[in-house]
């Protein structure tokens, strides 16, 4: 990824403070991240041309390279590679029709800022995984990379997720979790936070049940509802990981 695109991209929308009140960036600037494909135009889709968009990208893209893109990113960093995988499932899922879609079906995207969702995306490895504009934009971008190997760090690093997982203690919450992976994984709490939703997304972090308590305020979407007596679910992580796991 360029750098100067890449600086470009941040500082339109952050600061060292947080987010920008106004989102403005300098043409030159813009042309510039433009043409090293790391801001766009603004898009427009209905919801069928959406959903035809992202069918083609999960037909095109193999699943074991954004499993690859996943495990590699645990020590290399690469959040916007970590992304794929939770924007790939979603995708199917929705396509497949095992997972709602909360827009309505006459719903327009209608010049949609997909730099904000792209910057959201290096940053954090997306916060949006279930909005169907995220997973195109994530997908369409992760296309374009050259994946490399899962070293053997990686995937210790990935067991050693799954043992604090299953180390978890019936009703702890999620934030328990997100506080015992400081054992497995380096970064921040954003990170882990973002890891897990990830996860769960993906239906590895899985509630066994909806009809629960929650506190009273939290930022979590697809960990809601699980709890540490829930683990993980294994078929998937199988189906997923499997070859790296024996």
């Amino acid at each position: 990824m360029d750098k100067k695109a890449k600086n470009i991209l941040f500082k339109t929308y952050w600061t060292s403070q947080g987010w920008r009140r106004e989102y403005t960036t300098p043409i030159d600037d813009l042309e510039y991240a433009k043409s090293k494909g790391v801001m766009f135009e603004p898009v427009s889709f209905s919801i069928p041309e959406i959903k035809e968009e992202l069918n083609q990208l999960v037909t095109r893209i193999d699943k074991d390279s954004v499993v690859k893109g996943f495990l590699s990113s645990l020590t290399n960093k690469r959040l916007d590679w970590r992304s794929a995988i939770a924007s790939y499932t979603n995708a199917k899922l929705v396509l497949e029709g095992k997972r709602e879609f909360y827009r309505l079906n006459n719903f327009q995207y209608e010049n949609e800022d997909v730099n904000v969702l792209n910057f959201e995306r290096i940053k954090w490895s997306g916060v949006r995984h279930s909005d169907l504009l995220y997973n195109y934009v994530d997908l369409r971008l992760f296309e374009r990379e050259t994946i490399t190997e899962p070293t053997h760090a990686d995937i210790e690093t990935f067991k050693a997720i799954l043992k604090c997982v299953e180390e978890s203690e019936e009703g702890e919450y999620p934030s328990k979790l997100r506080d015992r992976l400081k054992e497995a994984v380096k970064g921040s709490a954003n990170e882990r936070h973002t890891l897990m939703e990830i996860l769960g997304c993906c239906e590895i972090l899985k509630p066994k049940s909806y009809d629960r308590p929650t506190t009273g305020r939290h930022d979590w979407g697809f960990v809601e509802y699980w709890r540490g007596g829930d683990g993980y679910n294994r078929s998937i992580v199988d189906e997923y990981f499997g070859k790296y796991l024996k």
